[in-house]
């Protein structure tokens, strides 16, 4: 078995690029010992606000917990539900949970992962609370009719936009379209910092204080608890690396998607023989590439051969939500219905694409996809 040449996600690169830009950042804040909460954080949301284009952006623990602020904010708990995607990261459903709702799961759609629109409106019950939509691998869902459904039936929507930041759909933010939407600064994020962290945003002012509130144990006034809280403060070291980073976002991005063509474009002639089928960006979208998806026949063996020409790759994601261990002891979830997911589960298979990757290792990859699927 071949030892891979180059790394699936390389961090190491990027820093090298940042390092006296971090490391200036960084030693202010030990200079001025102020790591929880202050000035540092506070101008960073102001500065992401003003990206993503909403009124209140608030930093918290992790893009777990982000998503259960939002949905604690707006009130969301025990007897109701939440719809969502099947086809993502565990945190998309779990959060639900943690808020004290039931996941509901709806399909998706293969051309672009996200929630398929026409698969919600025969979820929805008088205990419907949110839409959940998720940006998954760096586009955004088809907004235009959750949007309509949501205004019809009056029911929110909260983005999971924790792959998707900077990503647009017909010139609207990912993270700036539904009443809240959470997303995580986890370090293989196309911004993430050097460990936890992630971010509520909102354009309501009622609910950015209440999740104020809640991310520092409902206090307001010192040693005054208002509400139920917990801990989810996302500290200023974490703060002053993604600071460094957004500045180069939109170069990163640019570059995932120069990354993302030379994908398409090479391996098109594979896709006309129906030997791999790749990702697209859809009309009216702003993709970022956090992850380049394709799907292929007999997977597993397909990444074995990778393995041995010692090209890494991944899954995003083996299992659907339903079908994990944690959903099957609850009961009451069946895999077998979303069979879109299911579809997508058992054929996904991730490229490497970051920004710092060369153009000679992203040839060995499409070299060895060639030869396999010749």
């Amino acid at each position: 078995m071949a030892n891979p040449n180059f790394p699936f996600f390389d961090l190491t690169r990027q820093y090298q690029e940042i390092k006296g830009e971090v490391l200036e950042r960084v030693n202010q804040i030990f200079e001025k010992q102020t790591f929880i909460l202050g000035q540092e954080v506070t101008d960073f949301e102001q500065e992401i606000a003003s990206y993503i284009g909403v009124k209140f952006a608030l930093t918290c623990g992790s893009g777990t917990d982000a998503l259960v602020l939002a949905l604690k904010a707006m009130g969301v708990g025990a007897g109701d539900e939440v719809i969502t995607s099947p086809f993502s990261f565990f945190a998309s459903a779990s959060s639900i949970l943690l808020a004290g709702a039931k996941p509901v799961f709806a399909d998706i759609d293969l051309e672009s992962f996200n929630l398929d629109p026409s698969q919600i409106e025969s979820k929805i019950t008088s205990k419907t609370k949110a839409i959940m939509p998720v940006h998954l691998f760096g586009q955004t869902a088809e907004m235009e009719p959750l949007m309509a459904l949501s205004r019809k039936t009056g029911i929110p929507i909260v983005e999971d936009f924790a792959q998707s930041i900077g990503a647009k759909y017909h010139n609207l933010q990912s993270g700036g379209m539904g009443l809240m939407g959470a997303t995580s600064f986890y370090p293989t994020k196309n911004l993430g910092g050097a460990g936890e962290g992630g971010l509520v945003t909102t354009n309501d002012s009622q609910l950015a204080d209440k999740v104020k509130l809640l991310r520092a144990h409902g206090m307001k006034v010192r040693y005054t608890h208002d509400i139920l809280g917990w801990n989810s403060r996302m500290d200023a070291l974490q703060v002053a690396v993604c600071r460094v980073k957004l500045r180069h976002l939109d170069r990163l991005v640019s570059r995932r998607q120069a990354l993302a063509r030379q994908y398409q474009e090479a391996l098109g002639p594979l896709e006309k023989k129906n030997k791999i089928r790749l990702p697209k960006t859809l009309g009216g979208r702003f993709h970022v590439w956090n992850q380049f998806t394709v799907l292929v026949e007999n997977r597993d063996q397909v990444r074995a051969a990778l393995e041995q020409k010692g090209i890494p790759t991944d899954i995003f994601y083996p299992k659907t939500i339903p079908a994990q261990p944690v959903f099957k002891a609850m009961g009451g979830y069946n895999e077998n219905e979303f069979p879109i997911s299911q579809f997508a589960a058992s054929r996904a298979l991730a490229l490497p694409i970051f920004p710092e990757l060369r153009d000679q290792e992203q040839l060995s990859v499409i070299k060895a996809l060639e030869e396999i699927l010749a």
